[in-house]
């Protein structure tokens, strides 16, 4: 030996199971399920279990330093759950414990059977989770398990929530209802059949559903498949849970009763007649009162039509087809003396138009005429007036000028009478008698 650790290394014979790695001087890591023999170093974040020859066990958490001579070293699995887990802790005395995240636990053989990290349950808004655990005595809806008499607790939880499980104890409602048919599909009807709609998280928001009412008759024997599109809400899940353990089921029958009592009141006519009476909600009575009974709510059913056996069917399509034709023949006689109708209408207009544009042009003409007449009317208004002036102003002119030669003639009104017929009128022939007396003229015209 030169003073420096030599680590050594021995194996068993037999798959080297027994001794495993050792160190007698220095410093050795160690391995898992196997023995070992001198100084070994357990770093820190770590834990392992020791189990000496005489058969004990012990845990050790590192950062610590073992000398050991033959003991086995076993590590110890160290379990974490985050935020969104939790951690399932089941003893060997039989408990359980739930330690939700963030947490760590070193899993002990002999403390525990096993450590399982499992995701928190996600319940998002307008969703529900229903759980079932022994009652602690902080109220809530009450059962019994009906064994040993332990009340058990119901907790309904409301989303948006990340649920974790407060004990190990307790247990998530499983629902089944009836649910889409896959094999009605390939007849193209909307089935339900039990069990198909499995599921831990209820939905509250308002949803719907297609069921196809199958085989219903009428009053005169008529065979018929009334589809129907059902809208419904979840108002009380507590209701529901007290009442029915499958609601779908209850709908969808009650919806079969009254659609097999409105057609079993009619023949095959009076129901294509009456038909859109499937899409009130009043009809529905027996649904109504079934979803009010357990928690739940319809606000509409749509009657989406129906399905007729093949010979019916064709006989009515056959019967839609002929008063289909005679609509249609209908509408085009009914076009055609529309447009004859507009085209009388648009001449009457136009002819009204023609009408009116000839009256308009009369009424021009005669305005125009009636503004030349007035026209001339006034010019020879003005010419008269002019005259007429003219004339005063000639004969006061006259007047002046024969007042005047009466005053320098010295002339009688007698004299001036007859001077002014001479001068008015120039005689053909004039005879005149002078004398003594006043002469007297006389004219031969």
């Amino acid at each position: 030996m030169s003073g420096q650790p030599t680590p050594r290394v021995a194996q068993k014979a037999a798959g080297g199971k027994g001794y495993g790695v050792y160190s007698f001087l220095g410093f050795g890591s160690p391995e898992s399920g196997q023995r070992h023999f001198g100084v070994f170093v357990i770093p820190q974040g770590q834990a392992w279990s020791v189990t000496d020859s005489s058969g004990s066990v012990s845990n050790v958490a590192g950062p610590k330093t073992l000398r050991l001579l033959g003991s086995m070293l076993t590590e110890l699995r160290i379990v974490v759950a985050k935020e969104s887990e939790y951690i399932e802790v089941r003893k060997v005395t039989g408990e359980s414990d739930i330690l939700a995240g963030p947490h760590s636990l070193v899993q002990d053989p002999l403390l525990h059977v096993s450590c399982l990290v499992k995701p928190a349950i996600s319940v998002n808004k307008n969703e529900a989770l229903v759980v079932y655990r022994e009652s602690d005595g902080k109220g809530g809806s009450k059962e019994s398990d009906g064994k040993d008499g332990k009340e058990v607790l119901r907790e309904v939880v409301l989303g948006p929530v990340l649920y974790k499980p407060k004990s190990a104890s307790q247990w998530t409602h499983n629902f089944s209802w009836h649910g889409h048919d896959s094999n009605g599909d390939k007849e193209g009807l909307a089935r339900k059949k039990p069990h198909a709609l499995r599921f831990t998280k209820l939905m509250l928001a308002p949803s719907s559903m297609y069921y196809d009412v199958e085989n219903v008759r009428t009053g005169d024997d008529a065979l018929l498949t009334v589809r129907l599109m059902i809208f419904y809400q979840l108002e009380s899940i507590e209701a529901m849970l007290d009442a029915t353990n499958d609601p779908v089921a209850d709908m969808i029958n009650a919806a079969s009763a009254d659609v097999i009592q409105f057609c079993s009141a009619r023949s095959f006519e009076q129901f294509k007649e009456q038909a859109e009476q499937l899409n009130r909600l009043g009809l529905y009575s027996s649904l109504t009162s079934v979803v009010a009974s357990r928690g739940l709510t319809v606000s509409k059913v749509v009657f989406r039509g129906f399905i007729a056996p093949q010979r019916l069917q064709k006989m009515h399509d056959e019967s839609i087809e002929r008063r289909t034709k005679l609509v249609l023949e209908r509408e085009s006689e009914i076009q055609e003396q529309r447009l004859a109708d507009e085209r009388l209408a648009k001449e009457d207009e136009r002819e009204k138009v023609r009408r009116q544009m000839e009256v308009a042009k009369a009424e021009h003409l005669a305005a125009l005429q009636r503004a030349d007449f007035e026209a001339r009317q006034r010019q020879m208004k003005e010419q008269a007036q002019q005259e007429l002036e003219l004339a005063t102003s000639r004969q006061r002119l006259e007047q002046e000028s024969l007042a005047g030669l009466k005053e320098s003639l010295g002339l009688a009104a007698a004299d001036l009478a007859s001077l002014l017929v001479a001068r008015a009128h120039v005689p053909s022939k004039l005879i005149q008698v002078a004398g003594s007396a006043t002469p007297v003229v006389h004219v031969d015209q």
